[in-house]
């Protein structure tokens, strides 16, 4: 017997978490088209409602980009800081401990839910929004070519064809989904630290980190330069462009972050075998 991984064992834990958990997923799923459905269809209503005679659709669709594009990033950390609800109540953990699976089942089953499963739950959100968007602002408006959301101007070909159209170049695009899921690995790291009020706790802690490292950074700084001009002086004498291309620059820093992902997302597994160990004892 496969104790480590089973396919069907796989999928019944993959079923049993469905089940059990699919209220909260679907009060979820509605929350975020809710949200989604107030900002864009307000958005569109107030930017037409100013600019109704010169309006440029284009401009609007850039603007509904921005708003959704930060509403996937807050709603894809705080959804991968439940990563560990299974766990947060007694009852829960006990039918989670006992449940007939390994641990990377268990571990398997919640990471491509919380990171994976989000992805097409949240588009999926944003079409019905964005149609609803359509409708009614087709309605207060009935004289404006009222259009649907434009996805494909997110991202620009290359930085050279970038103009207001696009939200984004490629290239800062492909660092920006790195960032994405190197946040979205802390806050489910987190969850396995905290498995009560874990985005606050894994947001506090961040914050708190950061602020050390720069404080530190800034009494180094001064310790060894004397002042913050003297230090950016040095570091202008290093010229980027005799080492790397900007293209190579930013496939070294997409590598880097993949890489710190990918051991938080390791990491996570192991912190959950090792809670699972502790609340068993």
């Amino acid at each position: 017997m496969n104790n480590t991984f089973d396919i069907k064992r796989f999928a019944l834990v993959f079923r049993k978490d469905l089940i059990e958990n699919g209220k909260r997923y679907t009060l979820f799923f509605l929350a975020m088209f809710g949200l989604m459905a107030l900002v864009i269809t307000f958005q569109t209503l107030d930017y037409y409602d100013i600019e109704r005679n010169a309006g440029d659709h284009l401009s609007l669709n850039r603007i509904l980009l921005i708003y959704l594009s930060f509403m996937f990033l807050g709603f894809g950390t705080w959804f991968a800081s439940t990563f560990s609800t299974p766990m947060n109540r007694k009852l829960k953990r006990l039918s989670y401990l006992i449940s007939p699976a390994s641990n990377l089942e268990k571990y398997l089953v919640r990471w491509i839910i919380t990171t994976i499963g989000f992805i097409p739950v949240f588009f999926a959100a944003m079409w019905i929004a964005d149609a609803l968007r359509v409708a009614i602002s087709s309605v207060v408006y009935p004289d404006v070519d009222i259009r649907f959301i434009d996805i494909a101007k997110l991202v620009s070909p290359d930085a050279r064809t970038h103009g207001n159209e696009y939200v984004v170049p490629r290239e800062v695009f492909t660092i920006l989904i790195s960032l994405y899921f190197l946040l979205q690995s802390i806050f489910l790291l987190g969850s396995t630290f905290w498995e009560k009020v874990t985005f606050v706790k894994t947001f506090t802690a961040c914050a708190a980190l950061i602020a050390a490292y720069i404080l530190i950074c800034r009494w180094a700084i001064l310790l060894f330069y004397g002042s913050l001009i003297g230090y950016g002086n040095v570091i202008g004498s290093f010229e980027l462009d005799n080492f790397l291309t900007i293209e190579q620059a930013i496939t070294v820093a997409a590598i880097v972050i993949t890489a710190f992902t990918l051991a938080f997302w390791i990491l996570a597994c192991f912190r959950m075998k090792e809670s699972e160990i502790i609340k068993r004892l």
